[in-house]
This record gives structure tokens, sequence and C-alpha cells, in this order.
């Protein structure tokens, strides 16, 4: 959280925006990117707290709209308008961190996506000079170790507290003495925790954005509608299913690596699958900046 979001991810966005003349974005560039940000809102599924706001608010974006942009929206909003040298630059980044907050993927390249992180630090320097170099970019180089060593960057994040801490100050109804309300409240949440954890199974969303998935690296879709509603974990639902999805980029990884995948809709057919395939929630770009391929996005 505040390593990586509100430390590297926000010194790129501000070199970008207030550093030297050399990598500093034109006003019009600024304006694109913004442009491209609120672009993504309605395809941005309910589970992320918060939609794209343009770069104009930067001094005001929260730690999860930082992650948001590093993990997934950067990279669709930066291409073609962040010069190369700096987009590939910024993808050092951008895929070290998708790896590190990914368990299953943590384990298996782990030593990947340390050798993108170093390089991203030696990089930095020649393109943005040593100011740089501060704490949180030299950390980048130990990333990699805390990742494995936690399974995971979520494992070892601050993000969990930070959202804690919301759910203990929604407790207090008053002024006087917090602690013992915080107490009390506690208390009720763990007597009826039994009847909590007993509610029915989430409805399955069907309507866009929050009906998209990926089921392997050869099989996107999206959830039409349920077929079959008595079962509550098995049912059936009708999807319309992306055969081959392409990679969205080959530098400096296969896309498909981390759960970035371009298909078309003219690959596609309409198949019944069990609800209990549907685990990997994505998001679905579709028809962005007029162009021909859909762009999933695996956050899950």
């Amino acid at each position: 959280m505040h390593q990586c979001c509100l430390g590297v991810m926000r010194k790129l966005i501000v070199l970008w925006l207030r550093g030297n003349l050399r990598t500093r974005l034109s006003s019009g560039q600024v304006r694109e990117i913004s442009s491209r940000l609120l672009g993504l809102r309605p395809f941005m599924p309910d589970l992320f707290a918060r939609k794209p706001r343009g770069l104009e608010d930067i001094d005001r974006w929260k730690a999860t709209e930082l992650r948001q942009f590093a993990l997934y929206t950067g990279k669709i909003v930066l291409k073609g308008v962040l010069s190369d040298e700096l987009y590939e630059h910024f993808m050092l980044f951008t895929v070290a961190l998708a790896i590190l907050v990914c368990p299953q993927l943590v384990k298996q390249y782990t030593s990947f996506a340390s050798d993108l992180l170093v390089h991203f630090v030696e990089e930095g320097r020649k393109l943005y000079g040593d100011e740089f170099l501060v704490y949180n970019v030299h950390s980048m180089v130990h990333l990699a170790s805390d990742a494995h060593a936690y399974g995971g960057l979520d494992e070892c994040s601050a993000f969990p507290f930070e959202n804690y801490l919301h759910q203990l100050k929604r407790l207090v109804r008053s002024g006087r003495n917090p602690l013992s309300q915080i107490i009390r409240r506690l208390g009720e949440i763990d007597k009826h925790r039994e009847e909590l954890n007993n509610k029915p199974a989430a409805v399955l969303k069907t309507q866009k954005p929050n009906n998209v998935f990926v089921l392997s690296d050869l099989q996107c879709c999206e959830v039409v509608s349920v077929v079959d509603a008595t079962g509550k974990v098995d049912r059936m639902v009708l999807c319309r299913v992306y055969d081959n999805p392409e990679p969205l980029f080959m530098q400096p990884c296969d896309s498909r690596l981390i759960g970035a995948y371009k298909a078309q809709v003219r690959h596609t057919r309409m198949k019944q699958l069990s609800q209990r395939l549907l685990v990997r929630k994505a998001f679905l770009i579709a028809d962005y900046f007029n162009d021909v391929f859909n762009t999933f996005l695996d956050f899950e």
C-alpha cells in the first residue's frame, strides 16, 4: 500500500505531470489519459471500491485508485500516449507487481519478478535521473523476496489494516468511551457470527460489468443468464464464451501469464457451464479505442 501504490506509483505519475521537461507529459497527453480513465468507468465491476478518476485529481487519489492504475488500468490508458521508453519502463513495474500479488504466480515466478524490478530501478535512474532513487524505489529490489516469504504481497500489505480501521470507526456511535463501544459491538457481532456465516450464497450477477470471468488461458466468458437456478452452487448458466484469446502484449512477458487477454466477438459461442467453473473474476473493456478486440483483465 505505502511502498508500491502511495510510493512508487504516485511518484511515477507525479514525474509525468510535474517532473523534468524531458519526461513530462504535455497538457494534451494528460487530457487524453484522463479521458481514457473516465471512459473506463462503465467497465469497472462493483468489486472495485472506486471508479477511475482523471489525472487532475492525482493529489486526491486514494491508495486503492493507485493500486487499480498500477495493476489494471495503467497499461491500457498509457499505451500510445506515454513515450515508448517510459511505457516499457512502467510495464516492468506493473507486470512484476501483478506476479507478486498472486499467490500462485509468486511461487513460480519470484526470480523473474525480482529481475524485472531490479531492471525497473536501474532504468528509472537513466530515464528520470537521481531524483527517482528514493527509498521506496530502492525497496523494489527487495520486494520479490518479501512476497515469496509471505506468499504474496497481499499477505503482508497494509490494505487489510486500513480497511479494518474503517470498520472499527463505523462501530463508534459517539465520542464517549469509544473503546467500550467497539468492544460491545464486536461482542454483538461474535454472537451472531454463526447466523451471518449461514447466509445464502451471493446471487450470480448476469448484468454488465459484473458478469465476466476467465475460464482458462484459452477461454474467457460473459454470463448471459441463469439456466437452472435450483442448485445454489452447481447451477447451470448460459455464457458467451470467447475462444483462444490472444495476449494483450508480449513484453516484458506474454500477458496471459498475468491474466490480460484480447479476444474478438466473432470467435465466440454460446455454451452452458456449471457455476463452479466461474472462479476467476475479470472485467471486459469492449470496443475501446475503436478496437476490434475486447480486452479481458483478470483481477482474482
